[in-house]
């Protein structure tokens, strides 16, 4: 059973072309924005840095049919940094970003690893402010665009792989396991992003925040192929839609800490449809902490299996449906002292979600996937004074929430 797992693995992982590779997977998506979105570099005031663990499917036996010891991880650090207007020119706004990145599969492991540069600009489209008699809902509306270039290289690094060729369905295994330690050339791989936001105003205690953003990643689709002659293996394109709003629930006068309720949905699509997943749910947050409830489920596109595909029509193949669970507090909100909850301080924030498989892979088989963010903010609470757009003054929490999309 052993050699059955470790051979299932590799065939998976190297030569299993009509699965295609596929990006991995943060389910806390506006924590780790940078990813998301290239449009989101430096897009805290001042500037942030995070750091991102996701362990997925821990309970699924690995090559030692073992539970809790290796699974799928992954680790994302990323910092991004607002830059001052450029010659304090009205409307720009520019924001860098920097994020280093360790994917790991397995116990073997197959490991992905790299770091990338982005760089964003937020120009202003419009402000019904400056007309004082106006009486439009849309009272700002705001554009960015991003780009993210990133340089990965892949490896597969283990001493017992076992080839089809070697077991033998009498005596078992035939020779001894091989020795692998294989690693991809260093390939550049680059994204990109264009997301809105906008500032809705109906009344004094109406009003609402909305986002609607678009990635590419893997534009260039590089070839990632560890293995020297074996053709090109290419990172296919993907394609995400993102978008959702910011409401208060209490809107009533005096109300010196509102509730928000954000509602989020999040597509990504990705080789040719054999990774259709829809992300839909809502955050509720205030200042200092915030909790949220997600549905996720992939839809592939069923086409006609290619000629003699081992691995159309069983697991491999299955739909996974998901059900995510989030929390989060900002810390320096919940243990500053002396302080009314409304002065207390902000910028250092922990969340926290679980992912339980209600369908495909469920908690019987994979014990669900487990991620930990943490996020430190610092400089001006607001932009620049002195750049002439004043962007991001209208936002509805001015930051003191702990999830700002």
């Amino acid at each position: 059973m052993k050699h059955l797992y470790l051979f299932v693995f590799v065939v998976i992982l190297i030569f299993s072309r009509p699965v295609g590779a596929q990006d991995p997977y943060f389910s806390q998506f506006y924590a780790s924005r940078m990813y998301l979105n290239p449009a989101y570099a430096g897009f805290d005031p001042g500037g942030s840095v995070e750091l991102s663990y996701r362990d997925q499917w821990f309970g699924l036996p690995d090559g030692d049919v073992s539970t809790f010891k290796d699974s799928y991880r992954t680790y994302l650090v990323s910092t991004g940094l607002q830059l001052p207007c450029i010659w304090e020119l009205d409307g720009l706004n520019f924001g860098l970003g920097l994020a280093a990145f360790k994917d790991e599969a397995g116990n073997t492991p197959l490991e992905t690893q790299g770091f990338s540069f982005a760089f964003s600009n937020e120009v202003q489209l419009g402000n019904s402010l400056t007309r004082r008699n106006s009486r439009a809902d849309l009272q700002r509306l705001d554009i960015r665009l991003g780009a993210q270039v990133s340089l990965l290289q892949r490896n597969l690094d283990g001493n017992y792989f076992i080839y089809s060729s070697q077991l033998d369905p009498v005596v078992g295994l035939v020779g001894n396991p091989a020795v692998l330690n294989l690693s991809s050339a260093w390939f550049m791989n680059i994204n990109a992003g264009i997301m809105v936001r906008g500032y809705i105003k109906k009344s004094r205690y109406n009003d609402n925040l909305f986002t609607l953003g678009f990635s590419f990643s893997n534009v260039n689709e590089p070839n990632e192929s560890i293995r020297d002659g074996a053709g090109e293996f290419n990172l296919p394109m993907r394609t995400t839609l993102h978008a959702g709003f910011t409401q208060k629930i209490f809107q009533f006068a005096g109300n010196k800490q509102p509730i928000y309720l954000a509602p989020q949905f999040r597509w990504d699509h990705q080789a040719q449809g054999n990774f259709n997943l829809y992300t839909l749910g809502a955050y509720v947050l205030s200042k200092g902490v915030y909790s949220g409830l997600f549905l996720q489920g992939n839809t592939r596109y069923y086409k006609a299996p290619p000629p003699n595909n081992l691995f159309d029509g069983n697991f491999l193949t299955k739909n996974t449906t998901s059900l995510i669970l989030n929390a989060g507090l900002d810390l320096r909100t919940v243990f500053s002292r002396g302080r009314t909850w409304k002065n207390r301080p902000s910028g250092i924030v922990l969340g926290l979600s679980y992912d339980i498989g209600v369908g495909g892979l469920t908690q019987d088989n994979t014990l669900g996937v487990f991620e930990l963010h943490f996020r430190a903010s610092f400089g001006k609470d607001r932009r620049n004074d002195f750049c002439g757009a004043e962007l991001g003054k209208f936002e509805l929490y001015n930051g003191d929430c702990p999830v700002r999309f």
